[in-house]
């Protein structure tokens, strides 16, 4: 393993709440790193049991997954164990993470922070991704959620405020006031579809005290959900616009009997649907998360349209 203090890795850890744009500001960071030629593996952590965000890295960098949970909670072991093998391996100079959305920065930084692996890597540095409408308006999620959503952003060392083509400039500046009030410390970049300079980002600061307490994330949960083959195209557009409020995440796979030998990825975030042809072998499961779902209820929807 390194034992070379100059030659200790990096780590970026990129936190930030369901749907707020997490995957697709790594995907551009990941694209400007590479044009440095500096090492880079990605650690993706998913609340279930598919790893849909991954698939779109996996064919310009190595993509390590930890499923089925939260590395801040009963997952931190698998955090630490593919960091020592990525340390062991000595093929990498950067691990970026990707928590999952309703993860906690401190469990993972201290993770990060493990004795088997701490003198071979970098103090972590947390990037803080913000839905710019979503967090405005934070104040329709419970207390605990709301409150989940500003301690991910307490313990950021940079603020990357997403989606902000989608509110008016008095709202980004009410916007910026609220974050200083939750965060004052560090700087804030505006922008969209993830879209920043490898520069602004680099430019961390590493003296931040980070001595919150977890408030761990009650009330949200899961749910996976497998077709056996093709379903009706309508009656899957009509279950995804009417999911219910406490829906904060879809995404998965799925297929339709007009066009069977096309597979779509499917994401929703915030009441706002996205899909698009993938080609790719890949099973037919959606993911659903959200504030108290009713598992029973949205199981027995998409199986009258698996079955219709």
């Amino acid at each position: 393993m390194r034992n070379n203090k100059d030659e200790k890795i990096t780590i970026s850890i990129i936190s930030g709440f369901l749907g707020s744009g997490k995957t697709t500001l790594l995907t551009h960071y990941i694209s400007e790193i590479l044009k440095t030629d500096e090492k880079v593996k990605v650690i993706m952590n998913e609340f279930g049991s598919l790893d849909v965000d991954g698939n779109h890295l996996s064919n310009i960098v190595d993509v390590r997954s930890i499923l089925n949970g939260c590395v801040c909670c009963d997952l931190k072991i698998d955090l630490v164990n593919q960091i020592e093998s990525l340390v062991q391996g000595n093929e990498t100079d950067h691990i970026i993470i990707e928590a999952t959305g309703i993860a906690h920065p401190i469990e993972i930084i201290m993770a990060c922070q493990d004795p088997r692996i701490v003198k071979y890597v970098r103090q972590p540095q947390v990037i803080g991704v913000v839905d710019a409408e979503r967090f405005i308006n934070r104040m329709q999620y419970s207390e605990s959620t709301m409150r989940l959503m500003e301690e991910q952003l307490e313990v950021s060392h940079i603020l990357i405020v997403n989606k902000t083509d989608l509110i008016s400039e008095d709202k980004q500046q009410q916007l910026k006031d609220e974050l200083n009030l939750i965060n004052a410390q560090v700087p804030i970049i505006l922008t969209s579809y993830g879209k920043v300079n490898i520069d602004e980002i680099s430019q961390f600061r590493d003296d931040l005290v980070t001595t919150h307490t977890h408030s761990h994330h009650h009330g949200i949960n899961s749910m996976q959900y497998t077709f056996s083959g093709p379903i009706d195209r309508q009656l899957f557009y009509q279950f995804i616009l009417r999911l219910p409020d406490n829906v904060l995440r879809l995404k998965g796979y799925v297929q339709f009997r007009d066009t069977p030998n096309e597979t779509y990825e499917f994401q929703y975030a915030y009441g706002m649907p996205d899909y698009g042809v993938i080609d790719k072998d890949l099973p037919l499961t959606i993911v659903i998360i959200g504030e108290q779902l009713d598992v029973n209820r949205l199981k027995n929807k998409l199986d009258m349209i698996q079955f219709s």
